[in-house]
């Protein structure tokens, strides 16, 4: 409730404690005598004035004179300095400045001076020469008196005039309304300022609405208490600013009730297993924070806290297990990782006056290794690139930007610095690059990748073949020349075929990306640990390695061990492997094949599973393009009618285009294939954009031939033009047959075409 009439000692126990306020901040408004602090080192003078509670201000009134700081920069001490002043009385005229370069000077203002604006000027002789500063200051009315007027119009002086009058509401509000008289007893008739404090106020749990301090208007002053975490008794005084005129009263909050607790953050939201933060450079520590609020969802502080994990069996763990609310609301408890993976959550409770419990949850936690999974690598090229390097295979420096992506086995980003490396077939790669960190070493631009990845450049460039004789001279083309071509799907001996030649192919370079990481395996009842029942839920790894001939599997060991075909061996003869363990052989992991990842429990390491880190590993293919070095054309083109190879087309026809560099090679990503005829011929194939792929064999596009009419006209042509996304189009005809039989009676009638062929 608001207390009127406050008597002489509550008063004074206002003043002194804020005077005590003012005394324990070291100045406020720059009480103490360290009025400002030192603009810069420059040679300078610098003026300023305080009222007597040490508050900067540009009013002095008959009562309350002024006490005016000068500060001679860079000048130490036992400077004279030298002050006057238009208005008033300066005491006294001259002063020296103590050690820390400053000289201390009153401005009063005796009685019946005429208010209204003044100066100060002060001046000191250094070395350095003479400096001067001038403050402006204005004279108040003396006399004021501050109060309010009651209801009945009465003005009740020396007291603030507050509604409600009763107790507020928890972030409840109220209305403080003072009036400055001067001393005729009339309302003052210039701006004055009114300051309001409080110890709510000075401690952040109450605000004024407008912020003291207040201007009045019509001599009167207004504005909004809101309790912000307040409770109790709040003395509340105000004053007129440059004057001595003080008015009182106090406002009683009631104590908020708490009413709900509410999930601020988890940071950060994921965490590595204890003992492996090394390999993911992420802690094993989570801070997580709620906020206690009442009913209207305001903050309540002093209220005790429970925590708990919703999980448990990875051995994660909670301190503290209980906090109270601080002034602004919130607790925290810190949750710490156990030695195996899990998802949990915080749970906060809190029990109300009436004794329910209410409690709430936070966002989920992931305790993982930090480690990429298996199932959680990928490597794409950018947008607008594609797989294909059209004339890779004859200029060198083209790009392209590859971006690996992985994340860990709740497919949550990996941490920002996870390392992934690169090895190249052919051309010349970036050899590694940082998740969420840092890109390859020629990417350019100065831009850090997103979190979870990073991209390396690829250029073209040799080598570009195989290093072996044998392989080279194996390597497949669509060459008349190839004796061992075959196409399965056409009966033609060179040219563009939709299969795959063989395993040696040219123009293709495999890309591989690997990291240090986990196995994946699948966990029927979703704990994230591999249970001894689940240890054949797997995918074992073997040891990375650059697979050249494309068939999965490391080459070398196949055939040593005398499986595989003698073209897949020759093939796949210069593969290479990552050796993980350094001990100079390839390891399929397979002695015996166990899961290999931190979803290992300690119990079951070693036994039947491992807590050993693998490399995982996806690789892609880029294909370097490559013309007929005979005839210069980088693109072409074999139709077949069914598996038979033809050189033109007849009316009512259904064919298939197969389109492919010299090495089989589809044309690039973004490439458009139109058809068109003339003459008698028609089709309704238009136009086929070719997609983003690295699938070997020929780009297959159907054609179909309009029928014949019942009028035919002269034959005509069948067009198929590439346009790669490069430029250097290329257009191959096709003649286009009519199937009647012109040389009847009638060449202008055919009811009835002979079949297609």
């Amino acid at each position: 409730m608001i207390i009127r009439g406050a008597d002489f000692i509550s008063r004074l126990a206002v003043i002194i404690a804020v005077l005590f306020t003012f005394t324990a901040c070291g100045g406020g408004g720059g009480g103490g005598g360290e009025f400002f602090d030192p603009p810069d080192n420059d040679i300078g003078l610098d003026i300023s004035m305080q009222d007597a509670a040490g508050n900067e201000t540009t009013t002095v009134t008959e009562g309350s004179p002024g006490t005016i700081r000068v500060f001679v920069r860079k000048g130490g001490a036992n400077i004279v300095v030298s002050a006057s002043t238009t208005k008033g009385t300066l005491l006294p005229a001259s002063a020296l400045t103590n050690s820390n370069s400053r000289a201390i000077f009153t401005l009063q203002v005796p009685p019946g001076t005429e208010r209204g604006a003044g100066t100060v000027t002060a001046t000191a002789t250094t070395e350095d020469g003479t400096l001067t500063a001038v403050l402006t200051f204005e004279v108040g009315e003396s006399g004021l008196r501050l109060g309010y007027f009651d209801e009945d119009g009465d003005f009740i002086e020396n007291e603030i005039g507050i509604t409600p009058d009763t107790m507020l509401a928890a972030q409840g509000r109220a209305q403080f309304s003072v009036a400055v008289l001067d001393s005729n007893g009339r309302l003052v008739d210039t701006a004055q300022q009114v300051a309001f404090t409080s110890g709510c106020l000075s401690s952040g749990l109450a605000t004024l609405d407008p912020a003291s301090p207040v201007t009045t208007v019509n001599g009167q002053v207004s504005t909004i208490y809101k309790a912000a975490g307040c409770s109790g008794l709040d003395n509340i005084s105000a004053s007129v600013v440059g004057g001595s005129a003080q008015a009182f009263g106090q406002v009683d909050v009631a104590p908020p009730e708490a009413a709900g607790v509410v999930f601020v953050a988890a940071d950060p939201s994921a965490i590595s297993i204890q003992g492996t933060g090394g390999f993911s450079q992420r802690p094993e520590t989570s801070d997580v924070s709620f906020t206690v609020v009442d009913s209207s969802g305001a903050v309540v502080p002093g209220v005790p806290v429970t925590f708990s994990l919703s999980s448990t069996s990875s051995g994660a763990s909670l301190s503290p297990t209980s906090a109270t609310s601080a002034s602004n609301g919130q607790v925290f408890t810190t949750v710490s990782s156990g030695d195996l993976p899990a998802m949990v959550r915080v749970i906060a409770t809190i029990e109300t006056d009436e004794g329910a419990m209410i409690s709430n949850i936070s966002d989920p936690i992931s305790i993982t290794s930090g480690l990429p999974v298996q199932s959680g690598i990928s490597l794409s090229v950018a947008a607008g690139e594609g797989f294909v390097v059209e004339n890779g295979m004859t200029q060198g420096g083209v790009a392209r930007t590859l971006t690996v992506s992985m994340v860990d086995a709740f497919s949550q980003v990996v941490p920002n610095g996870t390392e992934a490396r690169f090895e190249a077939e052919y051309g010349t790669i970036d050899t590694s690059c940082k998740t969420g960190q840092q890109n390859g070493a020629r990417v350019e631009g100065d831009g850090v990748p997103g979190p979870g990845k990073c991209s390396v450049l690829w250029t073209s460039s040799n080598p570009r073949t195989p290093a072996g004789t044998a392989n080279q001279a194996a390597v497949q083309t669509t060459l008349s020349s190839n004796s061992s071509y075959k196409c399965p799907s056409h009966n033609g001996s060179s040219g563009p075929c939709p299969d795959d030649l063989g395993y040696t192919r040219g123009g293709r370079s495999t890309l591989l990306v690997y990291g240090l990481g986990e196995e994946s395996f699948q966990d029927p009842n979703n704990s994230g640990v591999m249970e001894p029942d689940e240890s054949g839920n797997f995918e074992n790894l073997p040891e990375a390695f650059l697979d050249k001939n494309e068939d999965n599997v490391y080459t070398p060991t196949l055939c040593e061990s005398g499986g595989g075909t003698a073209s897949q061996c020759l093939a796949g003869s210069e593969e290479t492997y990552v050796d993980l363990n350094l001990n100079n052989m390839y390891d399929l992991n397979n002695n015996p094949a166990q899961y290999n990842g931190f979803s290992c429990p300690p119990s079951g390491d070693g036994v039947y599973c491992s807590r050993t880190p693998v490399n995982v590993r996806t690789d892609a293919v880029l294909i370097l393009s490559a013309p007929d070095l005979g005839t210069g054309e980088l693109w072409e083109v074999n139709l077949a009618a069914g598996s038979a190879l033809v050189n033109q087309v007849q009316q009512g026809g259904s064919y298939k285009a197969y389109i492919a560099d010299l090495y089989n090679n589809r044309p690039p990503a973004g490439s458009t294939i139109t058809v068109t005829t003339t003459g008698g011929c028609s089709t309704s194939t238009a136009t086929t954009t070719v997609g983003n792929s690295s699938d070997p064999g020929a780009l297959t596009v159907d054609i179909q031939i309009g029928a014949a009419p019942v009028f035919p006209e002269n034959d005509g042509t069948l067009n198929i033009t590439i346009n790669p996304v490069d430029g250097g189009s290329v257009t191959i005809p096709f003649a286009c047959k009519s199937l009647c039989d012109l040389s009847d009676d009638d060449p202008d009638y055919c009811p009835n075409p002979a079949p297609v062929i």
